[in-house]
C-alpha cells in the first residue's frame, strides 16, 4: 500500500503563522507538494480554504472540488485536514493515490514530478 505524505504546503497569499485579517471570513489559495512516503518524486495539488462566512457571501452558487471549508482559518487545522485526506487516500499504486486525491484536490498534472508506479 502506498501512503502519500505532504512534502511542502504553502500559500502565496499568507505566510505561517500569520492569520488573515478576518479568520472567520476568508478565502486563501494553497499549493501542496505530495509524494509517496519513503519514495521519490512528488505531485503538485492546489486547493482553496474557504470559511463558512465567505461562502454565505456568494451571490451565486460555487462548485466544491478543490475547496476545504472551515468555520475559521487556522494553520494547524488546514494541515490536519490535508493529513487526514492523505491517510484516507492510500492505495496499491501511486497512480491510484493521485486519482483519489484528485477527487478532492486539484491535481496539476503538467507539474508532475513522480514517475507512474
Amino acid at each position: 500500500m502506498i501512503l502519500p505524505e505532504i512534502r511542502h504546503i504553502q500559500s502565496a497569499e499568507l505566510e505561517p503563522p500569520n492569520l488573515p485579517a478576518d479568520p472567520a471570513d476568508c478565502e486563501i489559495g494553497f499549493q501542496a507538494l505530495i509524494g509517496p512516503k519513503d519514495g521519490e518524486g512528488q505531485e503538485v495539488f492546489r486547493f482553496t480554504v474557504l470559511t463558512a462566512a465567505r461562502i454565505s457571501s456568494f451571490a451565486e452558487g460555487q462548485w466544491g472540488r478543490g475547496k476545504l471549508i472551515l468555520p475559521a482559518f487556522d494553520w494547524a487545522t488546514v494541515v490536519r485536514a490535508v493529513a487526514k485526506l492523505l491517510a484516507e487516500s492510500a492505495r496499491p499504486t501511486w497512480g491510484e493515490v493521485v486519482a483519489a486525491l484528485d477527487k478532492e484536490l486539484v491535481w496539476e498534472a503538467g507539474e508532475s514530478r513522480t514517475e507512474e508506479s
